[in-house]
């Protein structure tokens, strides 16, 4: 056995017999008070009553003992509780042992019967507590048969020696019975310490992959951030740069820039979805809808995309579900997405059905290249993709089944995938029906003329600032910009006019943060002018905090038009209100 189970041992052995301590005191106590009581009109009271004193003092000794020597108190080692547990044990079966010795009544068959059951009841007691540790069982029983069977065997003749006989064979017995209880105990006090081994290590594992994740949270994070700002400056550059390029060619150039940046800008955030995800700020909010007016959106979208393969809707108009329309839209859409990136040929088939008064089923099938059965349980997992060795970007980054897993969980939809290798895939998601007519239609946001609109733009990232600034002049604005906000209050004061929108980064310089300088500006000016934060942090954390800011948030790179989408949204429903 090891040091470090030795050890281990030694201090669960400690440990159990400082449990049994006061139990094993007020057994022992009660003992020979009954004992002394029994015989109390057959021997000298003083003598008795010193018996009496000395039992109860070694067993209230025996109780210190117990107590003090335990793994938690600074008095224990592992030898002082062997040595005194060993003291202990052969003087309390001492001090039994004796009670024929000092107390003997020859001839008298009542008391014989009565110290014959008090030797064999304390052996058994003894196994009970000593059991842990076999070699104070064995000093115990020493302690308690030698001088019982030495009185028994002096005494001679029928029955006693008969008696001291027997009381040493008993005491072997139990002896060997003990070895069998001790050997259960080391046995499962090795099992136990084997799993903690097993439960420390594991926590240590857990630990240092927690530690790992973490790390690598916060390099993709920082990383995703300072990979973002120049990615965004190049997006506002190419939309600015468009309308005053005037060749042909000057145009394609411009056209596969934005193009090549659209694709990067989906990549990012895909993986900026994983990072909502992760922060839990993705809530469930559903409603009675028309499945049919999302699904032909998303068809007529593809079917453009598209145009060698037929994709093909049958949803009944009569058709409504009680499902979150921005979850159900992002997990169609991600499913379809893949159905086409995987169908070199053939068709895409989306149909729903009733299959009970409270459920709809809605199918996406098609004709791909289906997947292997050994992968059909990983398709789920993040960065997992299917014939994409090469790692082509334009299929994507492996995060699309991964986000629409997750979200299906938020939304409470059962989704279930079946496919044949080489032949196709099937989707099956089951939704909430809802009761006919109740609808709730798209709420769009309103077009709104920027043309004369002031707005005020804050980041520390001057090519961001120009870029910005250039695209919002191409709108008809007014645009003050500024890398601080002091230097914001300034030229807002100099201008003599408060903007129609703040448009901030959350970074700002001297840890300056843009959702604290939206409310700083708001306050100074006694305004409540609509602003959205733009940000390329995705940390977790980041992204939790935002959402209980309440205010608009845009990822960079940013997408011109998803831009102008929520600027029109701020500012009517800022007209409304």
């Amino acid at each position: 056995m090891s040091d470090d189970f030795e050890t281990y041992l030694a201090h669960e052995r400690a440990k159990h017999s400082s449990e049994q301590a006061l139990v094993t005191f007020i057994s022992e106590a009660s003992h020979a008070i009954l004992t002394v009581a029994l015989i109390w009109g057959m021997f000298p009271h003083q003598n008795l009553l010193a018996w009496l004193g000395v039992s109860l003092f070694i067993s209230l000794l025996s109780v210190w003992c117990r107590k003090a020597l335990v793994p938690s108190k600074p008095f224990y080692s592992i030898r002082r509780w062997s040595f005194f547990a060993g003291i202990s044990s052969f003087q309390v079966g001492l001090i039994w042992g004796l009670v024929p010795v000092l107390f003997f009544a020859p001839d008298n068959i009542i008391y014989l019967a009565f110290i014959i059951a008090l030797y064999t009841g304390y052996v058994s007691g003894g196994l009970a507590v000593s059991f842990t540790y076999h070699r104070n069982f064995i000093i115990f029983c020493a302690g308690l048969t030698i001088p019982f069977a030495a009185r028994m065997l002096y005494q001679g003749g029928d029955p006693y020696t008969a008696i001291g006989g027997l009381a040493i064979f008993y005491c072997l017995s139990l002896v060997y019975v003990a070895k069998n209880s001790s050997d259960l105990f080391l046995a499962s006090t090795k099992i136990q310490y084997q799993n903690k081994e097993v439960l420390a290590e594991l926590a240590r594992e857990k630990e240092a992959v927690e530690q790992a994740v973490a790390a690598k949270d916060r390099f993709l994070a920082s990383a995703s951030h300072d990979l973002r700002q120049p990615l965004n400056a190049i997006s506002l550059f190419a939309v600015a740069l468009q309308p005053l390029q005037t060749e042909k060619l000057g145009n394609e150039i411009v056209d596969k820039i934005l193009f090549s940046l659209k694709g990067l800008n989906g990549m990012l955030h895909s993986l900026l979805d994983i990072s909502r995800l992760d922060a839990n700020v993705v809530e469930n909010q559903p409603k009675h809808i028309a499945l049919q007016m999302l699904v032909d959106q998303l068809c007529d979208e593809y079917q453009e995309k598209a145009p060698h393969l037929t994709i093909g809707c049958d949803i009944g108009q009569q058709i409504t579900v009680f499902v979150d329309p921005t979850i159900l839209y992002r997990v169609l859409r991600n499913l379809i997405d893949n159905a086409v990136k995987y169908t070199p040929q053939g068709e895409v088939k989306i149909v729903a059905k009733f299959v009970s008064d409270d459920a709809v089923e809605l199918i996406i099938s098609d004709t791909g290249i289906g997947i292997p059965e050994d992968k059909i349980t990983t398709v789920f997992d993040e960065f997992e993709q299917l014939n994409n060795p090469e790692r082509n970007r334009e299929k994507g980054l492996g995060l699309g089944l991964a986000i629409v897993r997750r979200l299906c969980a938020i939304a409470a939809i059962e989704i279930e995938l079946n496919s044949v290798f080489g032949r196709g895939t099937v989707v099956t998601i089951q939704l909430a029906s809802a009761r006919q007519g109740e609808t709730v239609k798209a709420v769009s946001a309103v077009s709104v003329e920027l043309g004369g609109k002031l707005a005020l733009v804050i980041d520390d990232d001057h090519d961001i600032l120009f870029g910005m600034q250039k695209l919002l002049i191409g709108w008809g604005c007014e645009v003050i910009v500024s890398d601080s906000l002091q230097q914001a209050i300034d030229k807002l004061g100099q201008h003599g006019s408060v903007p129609d929108f703040i448009i901030s980064d959350l970074r700002l310089r001297a840890d300056e943060q843009g959702d604290d300088a939206i409310e700083a500006i708001r306050e100074e000016f006694n305004i409540d002018t609509p602003a959205m934060v733009v940000t390329g942090d995705t940390a977790p954390h980041r992204i939790a905090a935002l959402k209980e800011s309440g205010l608009t948030v845009l990822y960079k790179p940013i997408d011109p038009s998803d831009l102008k989408e929520q600027l029109d949204l701020l500012l009517s429903q800022a007209t409304q209100n």
